[in-house]
């Protein structure tokens, strides 16, 4: 069984809302003009996190629905609606592999980031049945690699020996370890070849990204391998030894980050 889900972001939801890199606004000029949305119909966003897709999204729709496990998280998208203005949204706590049957009909559900977290082919077949017949799917993926994959990247490879250094070799999600909810990861194309939809288009959206050395901070406080809560009475000591590494790397304390949102369109 695995471990309780809700958990995974604890404490992370605050710097989640101030510090994660937004999607490329091209995302959603393209989703408008790919599903022609235009005011009707239901949007889902599920794993909605802070509400950043939610929110954006909920004015080309009749009503929207974000559900995320997080009540912290949910909080944090119901303050991002408010100061937008936005009030078609209903929030829910919940899994999306729970999600009821009842919101039939869905005009278009998106997952961004968080779609790695669930059980994707059980989350597919639900959201097929419950997905109009002209409507669909949408997965965003940030293929920016998390941990420093990106050797050519000094600065990365020093943060990911920092992290391990003070919470071990394995990468954590919250108090548990990442390998105990995603044991196998296979590629997107594969599970939406088996999935119910009948076509989907591939597309990429590169950028760039500029970080100070207290953004860097934010941005690991608000991922489930590095929340601050893990680093418990050594957080301070983190902070001070990754500012002083990272800055010998980077004197200008300009901190470039290149990246690219993988998005897949689907279609029922």
């Amino acid at each position: 069984m695995k471990p309780n889900a809700s958990n995974i972001f604890k404490g992370t939801a605050w710097y989640y809302a101030r510090f994660r890199r937004p999607y490329p606004k091209q995302i959603f000029t393209d989703l408008i003009a790919y599903y022609h949305l235009d005011g009707k119909g239901r949007l889902l966003d599920l794993g909605c996190g802070t509400g950043e897709l939610t929110v954006s999204l909920a004015s080309h729709f009749s009503d929207a629905i974000g559900v995320d496990p997080s009540e912290d998280m949910l909080s944090q998208a119901r303050e991002r609606a408010a100061q937008a203005k936005i009030t078609n949204i209903e929030w829910r706590q919940g899994r999306a592999e729970e999600i009821e049957a009842s919101l039939t009909p869905v005009r278009l559900t998106t997952a961004g980031v968080s779609f790695h977290w669930m059980n994707q082919p059980i989350v597919f077949q639900k959201i097929y049945t419950m997905t109009q017949a002209d409507g669909g799917m949408v997965i965003i993926n940030d293929s920016s690699p998390v941990r420093g994959k990106e050797k050519t990247e000094d600065w990365k490879m020093k943060r990911k020996e920092l992290i391990i250094k003070y919470l071990g070799e394995e990468r954590r999600a919250g108090d548990h370890l990442h390998k105990d909810f995603i044991p196998e990861k296979r590629p997107f194309e594969e599970l939406i070849a088996e999935s119910s939809f009948k076509a989907f288009e591939f597309r990429e959206y590169p950028y760039t990204t500029e970080r100070n050395i207290d953004e860097i901070l934010g941005f690991l406080y608000s991922t489930s391998y590095a929340s601050k809560r893990l680093f418990g009475e050594r957080a301070d000591e983190f902070e001070q030894e990754l500012r002083t590494e990272l800055l010998t790397l980077v004197p200008s304390g300009k901190f470039v980050e290149a990246g690219k949102a993988d998005v897949f369109l689907l279609r029922k």
